[in-house]
């Protein structure tokens, strides 16, 4: 028989060539991923929010921040091959860009606005259909999530939320990155200085053994005394040596925050940086960092997303999906209607996800309160060492110092001349080198106080000049 003869086969062909269009639209939707939807939505996030950490840390650190490498890449500061005593700027900038530590918690911002695209994305349609076979005729029934509609510019507003909230603990972490590099550089440069205090005590020592020798073979003194230079030389090399080792130490410490621990025997500082206390006041600088705490500003995006999230938990039970239903012969030919399909809500509003919910609306509000409470402590507590540490320092530098230089340059002329005995000059010279580490064990805290006090405030106080001498004593005023 011609098939085209029959005049129901005729008619019926259009209505299965259009099934078969819409079962194929379908296929071609899921296994495409739905491209087309997936570049609208990322369209507005290809800027990306790596920038604005990049722009917050450079603001606080005063510093270009340079953040974005790839893994196993590293940033050498110029000239350290050649070990030329780098700055503290310079350890910083190099720290931001190799930390690997930080870096991978950078990666936080990617997986934020891997969640703000997945939130703007709709759900997918659902489609169930009976495929027809003997006498069972053709059904399809579509079904279209329209509370995804409604839900979605809450869900985006949540997701962002979260975004501001990562990017500013993200800008704190830098910034603690940034105090922990300067308490290493300072670390670094005491170590340095007690190395070259511990030589120049050597040489003082082996000097006045030296001294001790003749005199022994003029018949002057005692083998005994001599015996006490030797054995006060031997210490003093022993010391020399050890804080050798401290040195090194340190060294290594800053080259694994500055992400290059290859290159730690290139590493130099010198001094310890010169550092001073801040020109505001205590209040100021409280309200300060109020202002500019990053993880402040991201507790704060943490209520904000918190309330949000408290209010899509009382929507999390509405489920409403508009209905196209087909089937494929009836009564009166093919019959087609609309229908709709959602939840009763009798036996659970998500009362338990509700109440969750409030709770950490409430915790989130709290944990405000307490990063505000711990900023006022941090502030206070530093300025009170800074304060302690340089009012310590300018004693002992200006006052002390130069009294005990001129003792013992009095002292060793004495002893050289026969008229002072070994033990006087003994306790000139451990009070002169005492009172030069306690100099710069002061330096080195009010350079730490500085650090913590600059993070407490959530931004540099420019209170560090790099590679500043800070026992600059007068050319009379030391020994000879």
């Amino acid at each position: 028989m011609n098939v085209n003869s029959n005049p129901q086969t005729s008619a019926l062909m259009p209505r299965v060539g259009f099934q078969l269009v819409i079962i194929a639209l379908a296929v071609v939707c899921t296994f495409s991923g739905c491209n087309l939807t997936r570049s609208f939505f990322l369209a507005p996030l290809e800027i990306g929010r790596e920038n604005s950490v990049r722009s917050g840390l450079a603001s606080r650190v005063k510093l270009n921040t340079p953040l974005s490498r790839q893994p196993g890449e590293n940033v050498i500061p110029m000239g350290l091959d050649a070990d030329i005593p780098i700055g503290l700027d310079s350890a910083i900038q190099t720290a931001l860009a190799n930390n690997d530590a930080f870096h991978a918690t950078l990666a936080q911002i990617g997986m934020a606005e891997g969640d703000l695209l997945k939130a703007s994305q709709l759900t997918n349609p659902s489609l169930s259909t009976m495929i027809p076979s003997g006498v069972k005729q053709w059904e399809w029934t579509l079904f279209l999530p329209i509370e995804a509609f409604l839900l979605r510019p809450e869900k985006m507003e949540l997701a962002e939320k979260d975004c501001e909230r990562i990017a500013h603990q993200l800008v704190q972490n830098g910034m603690q990155l940034v105090r922990d590099v300067t308490i290493a550089y300072t670390n670094l440069g005491l170590a340095t200085e007690q190395h070259q205090l511990a030589l120049e005590t050597l040489t003082i020592r082996r000097d006045l053994a030296d001294l001790t020798e003749q005199q022994l073979k003029d018949g002057d003194i005692a083998e005994l005394e001599a015996i006490q230079t030797r054995v006060d030389a031997l210490n003093a090399k022993a010391n020399a040596t050890l804080l050798e080792q401290d040195v090194e130490i340190a060294r290594e410490q800053l080259a694994l925050l500055m992400g290059i621990p290859d290159y730690a025997r290139h590493l130099v500082v010198p001094l310890v940086p010169h550092c001073h206390l801040p020109d505001d006041d205590l209040e100021t600088l409280i309200s300060q960092a109020i202002a500019n705490r990053p993880d402040l500003q991201a507790a704060q995006w943490a209520i904000e997303a918190a309330e949000t999230r408290y209010r899509l938990a009382q929507k999390a039970w509405w489920r409403f999906d508009g209905i196209a239903d087909y089937n494929g012969s009836g009564d009166q030919g093919p019959e087609t209607g609309p229908g709709i399909f959602f939840n009763i809500p009798i036996f659970n509003k998500n009362e338990g996800g509700v109440a969750r919910a409030c709770a950490e609306f409430e915790a989130a509000r709290y944990n405000r309160d307490q990063i505000q409470d711990q900023i006022v402590q941090q502030i206070r507590l530093a300025s009170a060492q800074a304060q302690q540490a340089s009012d310590n320092f300018n004693t002992l530098n200006s006052e002390v110092l130069p009294t005990l230089a001129e003792a013992m340059v009095i002292a060793k002329q004495g002893f050289v001349e026969g008229g002072t005995s070994y033990l006087l000059v003994l306790q000139t010279t451990s009070q002169y080198v005492d009172v030069k580490s306690r100099i710069l064990n002061q330096a080195a805290a009010l350079c730490r106080a500085s650090a913590e006090l600059e993070f407490s405030c959530g931004g540099r106080l420019r209170t560090t000049i790099p590679l500043s001498s800070i026992n600059a004593i007068n050319e009379n005023q030391a020994p000879r």
